[in-house]
């Protein structure tokens, strides 16, 4: 397993050049969200629909680009795909709820990309969680290889950087 810390993109003015809706909370984010030309190109992991949908079966909605996926999804097979890396955000609100809802996401996400039939097998995936740093104003990606049964342990990184913990800085190498 490989995880590694990368600054990532404002989240919120990028979100506004693409004439959507700003994430909140826990939601997921198209694969190619920092480098999309415009809306029409963004792309998102083909296990997608299933995160949202096991989500929701534990309780969590997906506070997304306001309905992005659906539109996505409509376009057809251009929008989706097994080469786009599953992406997860993270925000500040996430700071006045249970910190078991970002191990809980996780583990959905998890259960899901393990189950799934994709191109990727389960002991090889790749899955990035944008954490919004509050007090920081800026936004780290957390890149992960490996075994989808493993990303359960991302949920103290993100917890950390979710409380501003600057020992998690950017670039640096996460502990798990």
């Amino acid at each position: 397993m490989t995880v590694d810390t990368t600054d990532y993109v404002d989240v919120a003015a990028r979100a506004r050049k693409l004439g959507c809706r700003a994430p909140v909370g826990v939601a997921l984010l198209p694969g190619n969200f920092a480098t999309a030309g415009g809306a029409a190109e963004l792309r998102y992991n083909e296990a997608a629909p299933e995160v949202r949908t096991a989500w929701r079966s534990i309780g969590l909605i997906d506070a997304g680009p306001n309905l992005m996926l659906q539109k996505a999804l409509a376009r057809g097979p251009d929008a989706i795909g097994p080469d786009v890396p599953l992406v997860a955000y993270f925000g500040r609100e996430l700071l006045s709820v249970p910190a078991r809802l970002v191990t809980y996401a996780l583990g959905a996400v998890a259960s899901v990309v393990s189950a799934y039939r994709g191109r990727a097998g389960a002991s090889q995936v790749r899955f990035d969680a944008v954490v919004e740093r509050p007090g920081r104003g800026s936004y780290t990606r957390i890149e992960y290889h490996g075994d989808a049964c493993e990303l359960v342990e991302l949920a103290g990184a993100v917890r950390e950087m979710l409380s501003g913990n600057p020992i998690l800085g950017a670039d640096d190498d996460v502990s798990l």
